[in-house]
């Protein structure tokens, strides 16, 4: 009977171990709120390491992130005499080792001798010279999900073993961490999402500025173009660019793609149009030289379709050449008709390329139309598109100004696809004999 006594802990050694859990209790309260005020994640998990390794009263500690690209656990933070040397170590597989196997099944683990359990994997030890002794592993899980890995671990030269008193305190502090990290990743993503949003913002101002800012002014002809891309920035674009003697090249073209790729394509394709034409603004020599360009600079298989026209606004004479493109609509007192249709593939894939021209000349009231496929492509939830039949019959029935009408069929096209998301950039240039 005394000597069962005698292997019972004394009051006094009760009571301490009382006021050591209270006090890891508080600490652990005082950490939560610690932790969730840390935003930044690098110095979120050096926090969290830290901290555990002290409350724990462990030897060493590490913290295992989930690679969602790899599945493998990856080193994020090691704490102990050779802690850097644990950190090159790097990756483990799920299932792997004692860290990789509580990752696979998202249950933690108490092991009092790591050497005597069947998933340890003593080289470890080996490379770092750390003797490991008893663990404590659990999983960092947040709404179902594992991010990782936090482990703590005594030396086995102290003879010293984790408690069941001790997890409940490790799963405090790993739920606490848990989701402190995934608030930190998702305050990552946000500020990452916001400093795009000013990027994006940014590269649709410079793309604005390289389309015209205002349309040509003339006695005898009105103008008006609009562009809208389906991202922040596209590849459609078109230009004005004014010659001697009256001389007008137009430009209308779309380029293979979205986005900025597409956007950065179209940016120096229009300053390869301004710089082409003033050699010859003859259409189908434009065409020529900017195909041999692309084909020089060919980027990913990156091409475009394209129009260019030569407005003879003195003698009302359109020279056309379609690098292509869709054909150009001409609206006339008794009809509509396609005009200027593709002579040629579309600039940047063949080199070399011959683009033949057609000339006419326009009469009084005559308006032209120029369009890219977005705006005949958009489709309605019965998933019809809108084509180019309703074009045709939109701009037959048009008798208002062209900047009138470019406004008619932006609307009419909102309506046709109900406000569905817009999938390819929309482009129209049109312009009006008077």
């Amino acid at each position: 009977m005394n000597k069962h006594k005698d292997t019972l802990p004394s009051m006094d050694q009760q009571l301490a171990q009382l006021e050591q859990r209270v006090h890891q209790l508080e600490t652990c309260y005082k950490i939560t709120s610690l932790l969730n005020s840390e935003l930044n994640l690098s110095n979120l998990l050096d926090t969290i390491m830290n901290v555990t390794k002290k409350v724990m009263n462990a030897d060493a500690c590490s913290l295992l992130l989930v690679d969602e690209e790899t599945d493998e656990l990856v080193f994020q933070i090691a704490l102990s005499d050779v802690g850097e040397k644990i950190k090159s170590m790097t990756q483990l597989k799920m299932g792997e080792g004692i860290a990789g196997t509580v990752a696979k099944t998202g249950d933690p683990i108490i092991v009092e001798d790591a050497y005597q359990h069947p998933k340890f994997n003593p080289d470890f030890d080996k490379k770092t010279g750390f003797q490991t002794g008893s663990i404590l592993c659990s999983p960092l899980k947040t709404k179902g999900n594992i991010l990782g890995v936090c482990q703590v671990i005594h030396g086995k030269n102290l003879g010293r073993v984790f408690q069941q008193s001790d997890l409940e305190i490790f799963l405090l502090l790993c739920d606490s961490a848990a989701l402190a990290i995934h608030n930190a990743r998702m305050h990552l993503v946000l500020m990452e999402n916001q400093r795009m949003e000013k990027d994006m913002e940014f590269a649709q101002s410079v793309q604005e500025s390289f389309l015209p800012t205002s349309t040509p002014q003339h006695a005898h002809f009105t103008f008006a173009a609009q562009t809208h891309a389906a991202q922040v920035v596209g590849g459609d674009y078109y230009d004005f660019i004014p010659f001697e003697n009256e001389l007008l090249g137009i430009v209308l073209g779309d380029v293979s793609g979205k986005g900025v790729p597409a956007a950065l394509q179209m940016a120096r394709l229009m300053s390869d149009f301004r710089y082409i034409a003033q050699i010859d603004p003859t259409p189908k020599k434009v065409l020529t030289l900017i195909n041999n360009t692309l084909c020089e600079r060919s980027y990913r298989g990156m091409f475009t379709t394209a129009v260019f026209c030569l407005l003879d606004m003195k003698n009302r004479k359109l020279s056309i050449a379609n690098g292509g493109h869709l054909s150009l609509l001409l609206k006339s007192k008794n009809s509509i008709q396609e005009i200027g249709s593709a002579s040629g593939t579309p600039l940047g894939i063949l080199p070399n390329m011959e683009y033949s021209q057609e000339e006419h000349f326009l009469q009084s009231g005559d308006e032209i139309l120029v369009f890219t496929d977005g705006v005949t492509e958009p489709k309605n939830k019965q998933q019809e598109e809108f084509g180019l039949d309703r074009l045709k019959n939109l701009f037959a029935n048009h008798t208002g100004s062209p900047e009138e009408f470019l406004q008619n069929l932006k609307n009419t096209i909102k309506q046709f696809t109900e406000d569905a998301p817009q999938f390819d950039d929309l482009t129209a240039l049109t312009f009006k004999t008077l």
